[in-house]
């Protein structure tokens, strides 16, 4: 079991992954399909197909939303992976639900500042 200190300070880069993929095609469907997936497998399937279309998208030469496009580029890959990683040993039902829970919301709280005007 992680500690709680890190559980909260790991997922902000796939929270922000999943925020970008929300601002920038205006589709809640990454985090809706990460908050209901029932196993691990589940979640992590969910997370390559968000990662799938993350590279395209960061592929996309005109983006329609620049504070997802700056976003995006805050990225590091290398802590994403580390996540994965980290979701991946998770054995218990309970806390993977913790976990996935706590990046849908940090995911939709980052996507609610990226999609706000004038900010």
């Amino acid at each position: 079991m992680l500690p709680l200190t890190r559980m909260g300070l790991m997922k902000d880069n796939l929270a922000r992954l999943l925020a970008v993929l929300v601002a920038e095609n205006r589709s809640y469907t990454y985090v809706d399909k990460l908050g209901y997936a029932p196993s691990r497998d589940l979640v992590l399937y969910y997370l390559r197909e968000a990662l799938r279309d993350f590279v395209s998208l960061k592929n996309k030469p005109q983006w329609d939303n620049t504070k997802a496009f700056a976003a995006a580029g805050e990225i590091n890959m290398g802590f994403v992976e580390k996540d994965i990683e980290d979701l991946a040993k998770i054995a218990g039902l309970k806390e993977l639900r913790e976990a996935v829970s706590l990046i849908t919301a940090k995911a939709l709280s980052m996507a609610s500042t990226l999609m706000a005007e004038g900010v």
